[in-house]
């Protein structure tokens, strides 16, 4: 999401670029954002077409899938979606799509913020992605039973990711001075959680909500008091209130990105662990420094 105010116009344009007429193959699996797309296309490996419902360079939190995109996806082999309130739209999906509908978030841990709302940023803990991934694996076995040594290898493999990934962190992180990350959305609470870190969010678990005056004020105090030295912002948030905050302490803006979706010029050349792998350098910058 670049602004509120364009995103009549998005979703305008995306309903004309994701449903362009075509019908989906029976070997289409459907994902409502990247992160599972990038999962289930590493488990897959080509036994299935993985189509990302939302556009490159969308924020997902306030895409919808129009009636024509979700006939095309009730044609498909299925459909991932995170779950957790993240697809706001999926109680409302029909019953025939629901019925082959994966929602990857089952038997993970979740977390709430301080409102009671469950958080629903579980891919950013590499452990709980993990999961989620292990999830893929059983669906597409479910589907495909003659390919289950297949894609338990490649689940195999991806396993061993996020487990070298999350070892990375949790060495990094002892040579932390600071354990208090300013972000923008508050999409980071289960890295935190993880690993001990502390989230102070300008935004909330979506990221069009405002912050209030006392949130600016406990934000701009704690930045000030613990002499943080970056405020991070993100790929599809507007970064002026970040901006702001950075005028007012001294502080540096810097993209710490929560992998929801990919930019145009990244498609291709990033993927969640090189991007996972490029924000765990920014925050040992940031709380080293």
């Amino acid at each position: 999401m670049k602004k509120k105010l364009l995103f009549p116009f998005f979703l305008a344009l995306a309903s004309l670029c994701s449903c362009g007429g075509n019908p989906a193959s029976s070997n289409t699996i459907f994902v409502s954002f990247y992160p599972l797309e990038d999962f289930a296309s590493k488990i897959a490996k080509g036994k299935f077409e993985i189509e990302n419902i939302t556009p490159v360079g969308m924020e997902p939190h306030d895409y919808e899938p129009s009636a024509k995109l979700i006939g095309r996806m009730s044609e498909g082999k299925g459909f991932l979606a995170n779950g957790l309130e993240m697809e706001h739209y999926l109680s409302s999906l029909p019953s025939s799509l629901l019925d082959k509908t994966l929602v990857c978030s089952k038997g993970v841990t979740t977390i709430k913020n301080d409102n009671g709302i469950v958080d629903p940023h579980i891919w950013l803990d590499p452990s709980r992605a993990k999961i989620m991934a292990d999830n893929i694996k059983d669906f597409l076995i479910s589907i495909d039973r003659d390919g289950a040594s297949f894609y338990q290898d490649n689940y195999a493999d991806i396993a061993s990711k996020f487990d070298t990934l999350d070892a990375e962190i949790k060495e990094a992180v002892k040579t932390f001075k600071r354990k208090t990350v300013v972000v923008s959305h508050a999409a980071f609470g289960y890295l935190c959680d993880a690993y001990g870190l502390t989230q102070k969010a300008i935004h909330g678990l979506e990221p069009s909500e405002e912050p209030t005056a006392a949130t600016m004020a406990e934000i701009i105090d704690a930045v000030k008091k613990e002499g943080i030295t970056t405020i991070f912002a993100e790929e599809m948030v507007s970064p002026e209130i970040a901006n702001k905050i950075a005028q007012e302490t001294g502080a540096k803006v810097e993209v710490l990105s929560p992998i929801e979706g990919l930019e145009e010029e990244d498609v291709g050349k990033e993927d969640y662990f090189s991007i996972m792998r490029d924000n765990l350098a920014k925050l040992k910058e940031a709380c080293c420094d």
